[in-house]
């Protein structure tokens, strides 16, 4: 596929192994033979078998003969299928964990992941229900981090239906995970309800329309980033306060700033708290208060600072998985 290889040409330094994080799905299935297709040699799959169905047994079994023809060094664990609401959150989750065990035993130059160009509409139709602030309505870019792991993205510029045809003109065949489609998770949902629900509404896909919307979101995100680096670079911290500078940004950047140093802090500002709290940071208030759930957050003649009494852990771990994912 021609976005494969430009993204490789432009990012992969051809000496390093490579991790690809591999279901045997249609998505990763093209990005693994995309990736053969262009020479990459150092290539390790690493599977995760969540045990939610019995025949996933076998799938990882196929897997590994699969891996082993191809000459790819296959990885894998099979979990405890977990329980609890948000199966899909904690499933995401523990497939991270896993990647990083393996980073820690090998010099990868970055772990692949094969999401497509839908999946950034998913996403984005979703923050945008969720009422996520503008520059974090982007699902994810080409090149992100994550602790100390490199995340590529290869197939972003390539839509479902392109994935399917590379498929079909290798003649492929992918593992289609029932679950997929099961409307009980939100991502399968989206997929086989509401968006066909939306595009007979309004004539047309929207898919499209939503995965340029996470792409204006990434490059504000950016934008914004690159403005508040000298504020968040000279941010000042003590024993449970953390305080940054706001003088000469203008509103939409000093947002940016609290949200920012809130998620690297672990915190989180409701919304009745950000926009007075604002409101108090431009009129350069001489002291104004407001309770978090941690402490405080206070605006002093400009500069923001954080006051933090205890931070629960289930905050921490809330505001981290935020973190992650924007």
């Amino acid at each position: 596929m021609q976005c494969v290889q430009e993204f490789l040409h432009s990012h992969y330094d051809r000496k390093s192994p490579l991790l690809l994080g591999y279901s045997g799905g249609p998505d990763s299935k093209a990005l693994l033979y995309a990736l053969l297709e262009c020479g990459v040699k150092n290539l390790h799959l690493a599977h995760v078998d969540h045990g939610w169905r019995e025949s996933s047994r076998k799938e990882a079994e196929d897997l590994l003969k699969e891996s082993e023809r191809l000459k790819c060094e296959f990885h894998s664990v099979r979990l405890a299928p977990g329980t609890g609401k948000n199966r899909e959150e904690a499933a995401r989750e523990e497939r991270f964990c896993y990647f990083q065990s393996l980073f820690s035993e090998q010099p990868y130059q970055a772990l692949l992941l094969a999401h497509q160009r839908d999946d950034l509409g998913e996403t984005a139709f979703k923050r945008v229900l969720e009422g996520a602030h503008l520059p974090f309505l982007n699902g994810m870019g080409p090149v992100s981090q994550r602790g100390e792991m490199t995340l590529w993205r290869p197939l972003l510029a390539a839509s479902r239906k392109q994935v399917l045809q590379f498929l079909e003109r290798k003649g492929l065949h992918p593992i289609f995970d029932p679950t997929n489609a099961d409307p009980a998770f939100l991502r399968a949902r989206m997929r086989v309800e509401i968006f066909p629900f939306l595009n007979r509404s309004f004539g047309k896909r929207i898919e499209e329309n939503l995965a340029l919307l996470s792409e204006r979101g990434l490059e504000l995100r950016e934008y914004l980033d690159r403005k508040i680096q000298g504020a968040i670079a000279g941010r000042e911290r003590e024993e449970g306060m953390v305080a940054a500078e706001t003088q000469g940004l203008e509103r939409i950047e000093k947002r940016h700033l609290v949200l920012t140093l809130a998620q690297l802090e672990s915190l989180s500002i409701p919304r009745t708290v950000l926009e007075p709290l604002l409101d108090s940071l431009e009129s350069l208030y001489p002291e104004r208060r407001f309770k978090i759930r941690a402490g405080w957050v206070v605006a002093r003649r400009g500069k923001v600072l954080f006051q933090v009494s205890q931070i629960p852990k289930e905050a921490r771990k809330k505001s981290f998985l935020a973190l992650q994912k924007a």
